[in-house]
């Protein structure tokens, strides 16, 4: 080896006399990169739910605005079943548009949106801007946030990533909206599979949130209507014999509370319809390449494709039915609930905040489901062709259910992990 070398010395007089570059970064790459850790499963439309329920919203309107077909002309009827078909066999999606009545951004949200992975600091809030906000730009480039009387947009120069901020006063709304064109011109509307399946995960995403309504709507047809009614909570005793605290003390549970549910659900005869191919022959294979995308982004939750083929097929309609009729259902549960004091002492603490960029939450809640004879026979539905699938991922079962937050891969999985054990 050579002479030993002052490595103190050298660099400090790299530092008085080196050149400063800065570290540029990809961000388009870093974003994709990102993407692919974060669970796919309807991952955008769960975040912006998360986001719209922190900001104390009672309802969210998911809208699919449609691009006309370029290769199918238009009907000429004013049937408005007529024209759902063929928006739903020919048309591609030209942006999303998700809207929740919470609270306005304030000051340090937008500035949240700007910083990638910051997150909230807020240790109650689940999804605040961090991390999972990036999502959209699984489906989009360029989204754009409008929320009171301000407005944000983002923009690509080469990989670098921009943001565009005004005041737009005289289209001042009380609403926040996101709007998210697509970044494909050639993704299909979804329909049969799909579409059920994404009517499935927004009427799971109902049961924790405290939203009290979610629509769906394509172009002007509003095809799911969900609406969510607790009239109030009673607290329940704890009996002296339980335990309330776990072994190590990181743990302690200061009530449970009961309150009583009821979920109602409207949808269109859409839902259940599944046209054999994508305006006449050739058409459908011109759509297969994006038909996977679509697939890809909108995934049922957790189903073999076998049995999804199955159901489907089970649920298919007449082609010559009136895709605007409308179905309702009604359920009744009770949602129980354990509210937690946590202390999970200063190392522990330390080692969560270091993985969370944030403090662990003083306390928490735990929920579980569960449906009485009562309930379930005063449970109704006009026409029982779908309700029980539509309802599926929320029914109390024997097996039992984990979520965290919201039904993902990694929820199915611990449920099959605890149906095995047990």
């Amino acid at each position: 080896m050579g002479s030993k070398i002052d490595y103190t010395a050298l660099r400090a007089q790299a530092a008085e006399t080196g050149n400063d570059e800065a570290v540029t970064v990809n961000v388009e790459a870093l974003i994709k990169k990102m993407l692919t850790k974060y669970a796919r499963e309807w991952s955008m439309l769960r975040e912006l739910i998360q986001n719209a329920a922190d900001a104390g919203a009672t309802q969210v309107v998911i809208k699919i605005e449609t691009r006309p077909s370029v290769r199918v002309a238009s009907p000429q009827t004013d049937d408005p079943s007529t024209r759902l078909k063929h928006v739903l066999q020919n048309h591609t999606i030209d942006k999303w548009i998700v809207e929740n009545n919470g609270m306005r951004f304030r000051p340090e949200d937008w500035a949240r949106l700007k910083e990638i992975a910051s997150g909230n600091p807020d240790e109650t809030k689940i999804g605040a801007f961090g991390v999972g906000f990036y999502t959209v730009f699984d489906i989009t480039k360029n989204p754009f946030i409008s929320s009171g009387s301000e407005a944000l947009e983002f923009y690509w120069k080469g990989s670098a990533l921009f943001t565009r901020s005004f005041q737009h006063g005289m289209f001042q709304s009380t609403d926040t909206t996101f709007v998210l064109p697509m970044h494909v011109t050639d993704c299909p509307v979804p329909r049969g599979q799909e579409l059920f399946g994404l009517c499935q995960f927004l009427t799971g995403s109902m049961t924790f949130v405290g939203l009290e309504s979610i629509e769906l709507c394509i172009d002007d047809w509003t095809i799911l209507r969900l609406q969510k009614t607790i009239p109030g909570s009673v607290n329940v005793n704890i009996p002296s014999s339980i335990r309330c605290t776990t072994s190590q003390k990181l743990m302690r549970v200061t009530k449970v509370s009961q309150e009583a549910m009821q979920l109602e659900a409207e949808w269109m005869a859409a839902l259940q319809w599944s046209a054999g191919s994508r305006g006449g022959s050739g058409i459908e294979t011109a759509f297969e390449p994006a038909r996977k995308k679509l697939t890809s982004f909108i995934k049922s939750l957790g189903q073999s494709t076998e049995r999804r083929e199955q159901e489907g097929s089970r649920r298919a309609i007449n082609t010559t039915q009136d895709l605007t009729l409308k179905t309702k259902q009604k359920t009744f549960f009770h949602v129980n609930t354990a509210a937690i004091e946590t202390s999970p002492g200063p190392t522990l603490s330390a080692e969560l905040k270091l993985s969370r960029q944030k403090a662990p939450p003083k306390a928490t809640t735990v929920s579980y489901l569960s449906q009485s004879y009562d309930e379930r026979t005063a449970s109704t539905v006009e026409k029982p062709t779908i309700a029980s699938e539509l309802f599926e991922s929320v029914m109390p079962t024997t097996e039992g259910k984990i979520w965290i937050g919201f039904q993902t891969s990694q929820s199915k999985q611990a449920r099959e992990s605890y149906a095995e054990a047990h």
